[in-house]
C-alpha cells in the first residue's frame, strides 16, 4: 500500500453515487457489528470523495466493497458490474505500481 495504506480510486458522479448507495444497502443489511462498522467506514470513505471524483480506500475498506457487489445491493447487474470492473482495474494498476 501507499505511505499511508490507502488506495485511490477515481469515479465520475454516477458510478460512484451507485457504489455509496450499494455500500448503504448492504450496510442496512449487515447482520454482525463487524460488518456495520466496516460498511459504515467504507460509506464514509465514499461520501467524502473531491468533486472530481477521487477517493481513497483502505484494504478492509475495499473488502467491504467486495461485500456489497451483490446484485441485490444495486439498481441493476450490468451497474455493478461496470463499476466493480473500474474499480478492480484501478486496484490492479495501483497493484502494479501505475497509480504510486
Amino acid at each position: 500500500m501507499t505511505r499511508h495504506g490507502l488506495i485511490p480510486f477515481r469515479l465520475d458522479e454516477g458510478s460512484r453515487g451507485s457504489l455509496y448507495s450499494a455500500v448503504a444497502a448492504a450496510r442496512r443489511n449487515a447482520s454482525t457489528p463487524e460488518a456495520i462498522d466496516g460498511l459504515w467506514w467504507t460509506w464514509k470513505a465514499l461520501e467524502t470523495a473531491d468533486d472530481d471524483g477521487r477517493f481513497v480506500l483502505t484494504g478492509p475498506e475495499l473488502y467491504w466493497v467486495g461485500k456489497a457487489s451483490r446484485v441485490e445491493y444495486w439498481r441493476d447487474a450490468e451497474t455493478m458490474q461496470a463499476v466493480m470492473a473500474q474499480i478492480q482495474q484501478q486496484f490492479n494498476e495501483w497493484s502494479m505500481g501505475a497509480s504510486k
